[in-house]
């Protein structure tokens, strides 16, 4: 492999202090709000200012921060581990869309450190307009500024060894739940309007957890849902909302399987371990097993490494 790698997540906030600059970063960004600059930076100013004290409770229940810069570092240092296992003498490193270090410095920094040819590798499954095409966007546009020769992996969710990887944590989790566990499987959602346009992510989603239920106990009841919608409009369907309040119907055993999530962050610890678990257990539901994020998990280190080793054969 004759490139550097380049991993890039949304980013977070790893003070308190970062989170008002974060929601201000995030909805700057003409992928997420697709309007006008002027109004688009009065709508900014207007979710930030509304959204920062709700944040900030969640966040202060989570330590003060995100976790998923730090997880975001580990990551690399287990992808760097397998790729140095493999034989590669390549360098590996990190940015964030939203927060530092930004993909306009790490590559500034990759450029000053005579990096030329880099593979950017957006860490996210499934590929979205809103996330993954913000990100390659400004990827390239900060690559052609400094002159380097860069390439991106396309969306990695439905590679056989990443569904391969996901069998095994879910079907360890449904050992560990027990008999007659249902698996919900959750992504981050996006608007229907985005869909209607044609993007097709929501089939991409519903691939991937039909793919990791093939080969795991034919009996198992399975659902797929969406989360973190935001304002009055629609978005994809169905919400995580309704699908807990249909299976809590019933107080078997639940398995929760975070699809977008590389690693753990607010929408995982909060979304899905608190406010999803606390619902559950108040409808009766005794039992609860949350797929973990891949997190520092060698084995994801070892299947990107593979990914992008078959890549480089291409």
């Amino acid at each position: 492999m004759d490139r550097d790698i380049l991993l890039v997540n949304m980013g977070g906030p790893e003070t308190l202090a970062d989170i008002k600059p974060y929601l201000r970063a995030i909805f700057s960004d003409p992928h997420i709000l697709p309007m006008p600059a002027p109004v688009r930076s009065l709508v900014r100013e207007l979710i930030a200012w509304r959204r920062t004290p709700k944040v900030r409770k969640r966040y202060e229940a989570l330590g003060g921060g995100s976790p998923l810069p730090e997880w975001t570092r580990k990551q690399v240092d287990v992808l760097q581990s397998s790729l140095n296992g493999h034989g590669e003498r390549i360098r590996v490193s990190y940015a964030f869309r939203y927060t530092s270090p930004t993909i306009q410095e790490a590559l500034f920094k990759l450029r000053r450190d005579g990096r030329k040819r880099i593979l950017l590798v957006p860490l996210f499954p499934h590929s979205t307009k809103a996330m993954t095409g913000s990100v390659v966007a400004e990827a390239v546009r900060q690559a052609s500024r400094l002159g380097l020769d860069l390439a991106h992996l396309p969306a990695w969710g439905l590679h056989p060894s990443v569904i391969e990887l996901q069998k095994a944590m879910v079907n360890d989790a449904l050992e560990q739940a027990g008999p007659h566990a249902r698996v919900l499987f959750v992504a981050h959602g996006i608007p229907q309007r985005n869909v209607d346009a044609g993007e097709d992510y929501p089939d991409q989603v519903r691939e991937n957890a039909k793919r990791i239920m093939q080969g795991l106990p034919e009996t198992t009841d399975w659902t797929v849902s969406f989360q973190s919608r935001l304002g009055p409009v629609e978005w994809t369907r169905p919400y995580i909302e309704d699908e807990l309040k249909r299976l809590c119907d019933s107080t078997e055993p639940l398995v929760i399987v975070p699809l977008s999530f590389v690693a753990d962050c607010l929408e995982t610890i909060h979304d899905l371990d608190t406010e999803a678990a606390t619902y559950a257990r108040s409808r009766g539901v005794e039992t609860i097993v949350r797929v973990p994020a891949y997190n520092d998990d060698p084995r994801f280190g070892n299947v990107m490494a593979e990914i992008l080793q078959e890549m480089d054969h291409v």
